[in-house]
């Protein structure tokens, strides 16, 4: 089950709430897991406005271009994690590399490696390391996803 969404700061690339509002929601959807000891919890990042004209239009590009933003996020996401209950995250980072969208030619290669340290950060948790990513409908923007290489790494996609 994914919770849509938690957001990201542009800046520090901290994993935060994308309201207040959402923390008891956080807390009730992932004490679900006592009634069902199988249920997963992941909680989604980005989405459809995510990579709108604003302060976050660039955030996943400059996450995934620089080793040192990426370990920023997977720090503070798993800290997060920790904090609320979640079993893994979805990253819903629907346009790399579309021009349109606030994508960089460079994210089609960067997002498999990004994807990839990812996973190991998670992994290093013990046990919080659950990882999925949307994929949009259109081919227009599917187009920019290395299916390959990230079906070598997360565990399934997301339509």
């Amino acid at each position: 089950m994914n919770f849509a969404f938690a957001t990201i700061d542009p800046i520090t690339f901290e994993v935060l709430p994308a309201s207040s509002a959402d923390i008891p929601l956080y807390k009730r959807l992932t004490g679900l897991k006592r009634l069902d000891p199988d249920l997963k919890v992941y909680i989604a990042i980005g989405g459809w406005t995510f990579n709108d004209p604003g302060p976050t239009a660039s955030t996943f590009s400059d996450i995934a271009r620089s080793k040192v933003n990426q370990a920023k996020f997977i720090k503070s996401l798993t800290s997060f994690m920790a904090t609320y209950g979640f079993d893994g995250v979805d990253i819903d980072w629907e346009y790399p590399g579309a021009d349109d969208r606030s994508g960089r030619e460079e994210d089609f290669a960067n997002l498999p490696t990004f994807m990839k340290n990812l996973k190991a950060g998670m992994k290093a948790t013990g046990g919080r390391d659950g990882l999925t990513i949307t994929l949009p409908a259109s081919y227009w923007y599917l187009q920019h996803f290395d299916i390959k290489k990230l079906a070598n790494t997360v565990d399934w996609f997301n339509m």
